[in-house]
């Protein structure tokens, strides 16, 4: 079966982790424009979040869910099979293609609150997190492109798809 953009919209707008991830982005939005003094301070959460956390998103996914020490002990093997190998082994099970809320948000929370902390106090961690929480919902998007029988028009999507398959 084929999917259109229309399909593949609704399916993502409808799981729950990515409506979790849209509402507590709204909320640090929120919390972060009530807290601020100025444009200053979430301004440098925003610039820390997008320096800081696609480094760390990416250094967890290669380096920790692709090592080799979470699946051999048993109190980490479990979070392991679920996060990255059950997702491997049926990636269009969207059960297991999307992540889940309590490994994700615990990392986007330790990648963006005290970077956006350090330069902007608490409207700068509230704007960080917001950020964080965004990035990661796109990122979840075209982690759907990747693997729903959608293909994309956008040349550097459909790029991406073909190097993620591989």
């Amino acid at each position: 079966d084929k999917m259109g953009l229309g399909d593949l919209a609704a399916t993502y707008f409808a799981h729950y982790t990515i409506l979790t991830y849209l509402a507590l982005a709204m909320a640090a939005i929120v919390s972060s424009a009530s807290l601020a003094t100025g444009w200053g301070e979430p301004v440098a959460g925003v610039a820390a979040a997008l320096l800081v956390y696609p480094i760390a998103e990416y250094g967890l996914h290669r380096w920790v869910l692709h090592g080799r020490f979470l699946y051999r002990w048993a109190w980490t093997a479990r979070v392991w099979k679920r996060i990255h190998y059950d997702h491997h082994q049926n990636p269009h099970d969207l059960l297991v293609l999307f992540g889940a809320l309590y490994t994700t948000l615990p990392a986007i929370l330790a990648a963006t609150l005290p970077v956006g902390w350090l330069v902007g106090g608490a409207p700068g961690a509230f704007a960080a997190l917001a950020t964080g929480l965004l990035a990661f919902a796109g990122y979840e998007f075209c982690h759907c492109v990747q693997h729903l029988p959608y293909t994309p028009k956008s040349r550097w999507l459909r790029e991406i798809k073909r190097r993620h398959l591989a």
